[in-house]
């Protein structure tokens, strides 16, 4: 299935021109299935690469929940050097955002110099998610002074490429306040959720990240609220599998909206048709939907 994209459905985040609103979320859009994403999103945004080659945690590193899915990767990715080598590949016409990540700030600025000056890569996100080992490997995400930490000195080392920053939800609001005033063009919102699931029959458990629909009233509301308070743009994430979520989001307060869990049980393009078919019927462009539930002032 394809949609034909139109000016109806283009949006700018961060300055950059989107001629659809929907992203791939990082880690979930594999390089087999790049061509049938081409008329679909309105930017690539490939799996998370850290500064050295990871294998990733052992099996089994995904379950299945009723309403999503709970995952252990570990970020295993080819290292920056093979990641740049192969960047290409996902050329297909549209803006190019690269997810980072590091275990301390020294390797985020690493990664950062290593892209601002990359014609190819039209913004960074900082996925602030992953443990620093400097404050005993507590997420970057903990509080608003490490992700001030990592913010400003990624944007002093790429001053003239946009940066997203990728926020847990716990402590949303702080830390987003701090990513703004750090130097972040941008907010990606949410993670993953902290969660856990059992095999009662083996007597094994497996913990990791929350992801699907089970999480998509929690995503809606940190980007709410979040852009309710910031001025910079806020990329919605968490929960999304139908055209109405992507409207939900940007109404909530979202320019762009990633689209993860979902890709792995329907096409992308049929959400994408979904959404083309609610601003048809709502007589307005994506562009003017962000914000939208601003009138609203409940608790």
């Amino acid at each position: 299935m394809v949609v034909r994209t139109s000016a109806e459905l283009a949006v700018e985040l961060c300055g950059i021109p989107l001629r659809t609103p929907l992203i791939p979320a990082s880690g979930t859009l594999a390089k087999e299935a790049l061509g049938e994403a081409r008329d679909v999103y309105g930017a690539m945004l490939p799996k998370t690469v850290t500064p050295r080659p990871r294998q990733g945690n052992p099996p089994p590193r995904v379950a299945e929940t009723p309403a999503g899915m709970i995952n252990s990767i570990g970020l295993q990715n080819p290292g920056i050097d093979r990641f740049l080598e192969d960047l290409d590949a996902y050329d297909l016409g549209v803006p190019l955002l690269v997810s980072v990540a590091g275990d301390t700030v020294a390797e985020f600025v690493a990664l950062c110099g290593r892209l601002a000056d990359d014609k190819r890569v039209s913004a960074i996100e900082l996925n602030l998610s992953c443990p620093n080992v400097e404050h005993g490997g507590l997420t970057f995400c903990a509080g608003p002074a490490s992700v001030a930490e990592v913010v400003a000195a990624c944007r002093k080392t790429a001053p003239d490429k946009p940066l997203l920053a990728k926020l847990t939800n716990e402590g949303v609001l702080g830390n987003a306040v701090a990513a703004e005033e750090a130097g972040a063009d941008g907010l990606t919102l949410i993670n993953t959720v902290p969660a856990l699931s059992v095999d009662p029959w083996a007597r094994k458990a497996l913990p990791g990240g929350l992801s699907g629909p089970a999480i998509k009233p929690v995503a809606l509301r940190a980007v709410y609220e979040v852009s309710a308070t910031v001025e910079i743009p806020v990329v919605g994430c968490g929960g999304v599998s139908t055209g109405t979520d992507v409207a939900e989001f940007m109404l909530a307060g979202a320019t762009a909206v990633q689209v993860g869990t979902a890709s792995f049980v329907r096409e992308p393009a049929e959400i994408l048709e979904e959404f083309a078919g609610y601003l048809e019927k709502a007589g307005s462009p994506a562009r003017q939907l962000t914000g939208g539930l601003r009138g609203y002032q409940g608790s």
